[in-house]
């Protein structure tokens, strides 16, 4: 496929699966890959492999800081990722579950919630310590993306069979209706001005009333969606949308308006930027613009 205006970075897998930026470090950035979490203290420019060769899905940090990792073989974190050798625990509990997806609780760092596959959700709620399955309701489903609503006690889910919400902390679900209440969702992400964005297999769907009715992204293809997020650019919050097969997509006015970013013919699984640089992992390594 093109690649022209890319580059590739070297030192790290042909697969990257995640990529952050430390909050703390614009210079430490992390890579979540098939063959464990890479680290880079100058900007993308060197890397350390920093953990054994876990198969990484998802990375988070809490709001105080911790890293989170979600691996073939359940979740584990680490306080200091920037030292010279990382010490990683393993939470207490599900320890031989998949994880797919890393949801910090916004509002209590202590609080984690995890998606897995065929477990539901794993809660902590003593910042990954231990970890339980939820199942009030949810029992052996996969769970691929979790939403923390701005309300307090409304969480939407996305798993491979639609979407489930709770406005009681969990406590109890209900199934959304519509269009995607047969489709599997992996990304959901609400923008500010409240539309709810969610990612499927069959492409990007809007809701503007909560999730009630869900109409298509205008000018998204109907590829997979793996991956949605908000990147602060310099001068305005870019939504992104990353594909299976077809590229980056981003847009400028809160999801109205979609537009092809490049990458055409490539799985795309994160993408962040710094400056005037966009630096996406794909199937086919970290790649970034000059």
């Amino acid at each position: 496929s093109d690649l022209s205006g890319w580059r590739a970075v070297s030192g790290l897998t042909p697969t990257v699966t995640d990529l952050l930026i430390d909050p703390q470090d614009a210079a430490r950035w992390l890579a979540g890959t098939p063959a464990g979490v890479y680290h880079s203290e100058d900007g993308g420019e060197s890397w350390t492999l920093i953990t054994p060769p876990w198969d990484v899905w998802d990375m988070a940090f809490s709001s105080n800081g911790r890293l989170f990792v979600a691996r073939g073989n359940g979740l584990v974190w680490t306080d200091d990722v920037g030292a010279s050798s990382v010490t990683w625990t393993q939470s207490d509990g599900m320890e031989g579950v998949t994880f797919f997806h890393i949801a910090p609780d916004p509002n209590d760092p202590m609080r984690v919630w995890v998606g897995s596959w065929g477990n539901d959700i794993g809660v902590s709620t003593d910042g990954g310590a231990t970890l339980r399955s939820l199942h009030n309701g949810l029992e052996a489903l996969s769970v691929l993306s979790i939403l923390w609503h701005a309300t307090s006690g409304q969480i939407t889910i996305g798993t491979i069979e639609g979407l489930y919400r709770s406005d009681d902390d969990g406590a109890t679900w209900f199934k959304l209706p519509g269009a995607l209440q047969a489709q599997t969702v992996y990304a959901l992400l609400q923008a500010d001005d409240g539309t709810i964005l969610a990612g499927a297999a069959d492409g990007l769907w809007q809701s503007r009333d909560y999730g009630v009715t869900w109409t298509r992204a205008p000018g998204m293809p109907e590829a997979t969606i793996l991956r949605l997020g908000v990147t602060a650019g310099d001068d305005e919050n870019l939504l992104w949308a990353a594909t299976e097969g077809a590229g980056l997509w981003t847009s400028s006015d809160g999801g109205r308006a979609w537009t092809e970013a490049g990458l055409p013919d490539r799985s795309v699984y994160a993408h962040v930027r710094r400056g005037d640089r966009a630096i996406v992992a794909t199937s086919e390594g970290l790649l970034t613009t000059p």
